[in-house]
């Protein structure tokens, strides 16, 4: 369940509310200060990610061509053509 972040217009309290997306507006938050209606914000998140960021095709992970040694994966003369 996402974590949303709702700020009382009276108070200017800031409260965070763990809700299933259906419930994210209703039913509405209460400021437990002046007890008036909290409205939902937009709130910062995190991404995080297991991979590395590397490029998944660098020339290290693509398998070997049977070519003379003097070549390499990018040489001019086996380099793609645009």
């Amino acid at each position: 369940m996402p974590l949303y972040v709702y700020v009382c217009p009276e108070c200017e309290i800031e409260l965070e509310e763990r809700r299933a997306t259906v419930h994210a507006d209703w039913p509405p938050v209460e400021c437990p200060v002046c007890y008036g209606l909290c409205e939902r914000t937009i709130s910062r998140f995190s991404v995080r990610s297991r991979s590395t960021g590397a490029d998944s095709r660098r020339a290290e992970l693509i398998p070997p061509r049977d070519l003379p040694a003097a070549h390499r994966p990018d040489c001019a003369c086996c380099r793609p053509k645009r």
